[in-house]
């Protein structure tokens, strides 16, 4: 029983990881586009910055819980995210609200380990806490596509949403959260579980709207 289940979990390990992979990928088009007219017009910076925080936390996260399923995923995640804003930074005209909330950003991982390392001794309380705040930026990741549905609509039109990503953003949500239940983690179940119902709903007005075109959004877990 135990060997069955140990297959279970290596299939669903591997097949999450390509999923993953291939939504971390969704940036790939968009660094082309830029590349192509040497203009970052028209393609948002932060997605690429709060997807690379993600995958550090979840990186770290991995350590912790000896998850090489998490390591192998954010690993690759993090190396395209660093590429795309490396690609982002080149051609931006202007750096100054991108170089604003990069540093935003360092300040807060900057803060987040200087606490778990200063202030938290025991390292059970150390994962519980890194767990949470992972899944907590997930959430939010899942979250913010609430404005874009929102103008979607009111514009009676679904051509900001990419039906491709949407459908990936499904599978992988999914698969992370029957992952979350098999070794029972509820940081990765929770967020993952939330994601399900935002990529729903975004089906519907793609169906209910029609047409869809490329953006970039990357979420995980």
């Amino acid at each position: 029983m135990a060997d069955t289940m140990d297959s279970y979990l290596n299939l669903l390990a591997n097949v999450t990881i390509l999923c993953t992979v291939a939504m971390f990928a969704a940036g790939i088009p968009s660094c082309l586009a830029i590349f192509k007219t040497g203009s970052t017009q028209n393609v948002p910076y932060l997605p690429f910055l709060m997807t690379l925080v993600n995958n550090i936390l979840w990186f770290y996260y991995g350590i912790l819980k000896n998850d090489s399923t998490l390591l192998v995923v954010n690993g690759i995640g993090g190396c395209l995210q660093i590429i795309y804003i490396a690609v982002y930074l080149y051609f931006a005209l202007s750096r100054v609200k991108e170089m604003r909330q990069s540093l935003f950003a360092m300040c807060f991982m900057s803060a987040l380990w200087f606490l778990l390392q200063n202030y938290v001794v025991e390292p059970k309380i150390i994962e519980d806490r890194l767990g949470l705040t992972a899944s907590t930026i997930t959430v939010l990741m899942y979250a913010s596509p609430l404005a874009e549905i929102a103008e979607v609509i009111r514009r009676k039109n679904s051509a900001s949403i990419s039906l491709a990503l949407t459908i990936t953003s499904l599978a992988t949500s999914t698969l992370w959260f029957l992952y979350g239940l098999l070794i029972s983690d509820l940081y990765i179940q929770v967020p993952n579980f939330l994601g399900i119902p935002s990529c729903l709903i975004r089906l519907v007005l793609i169906y209910k709207y029609t047409g869809s075109t490329n953006q970039y959004q990357t979420y995980q877990a």
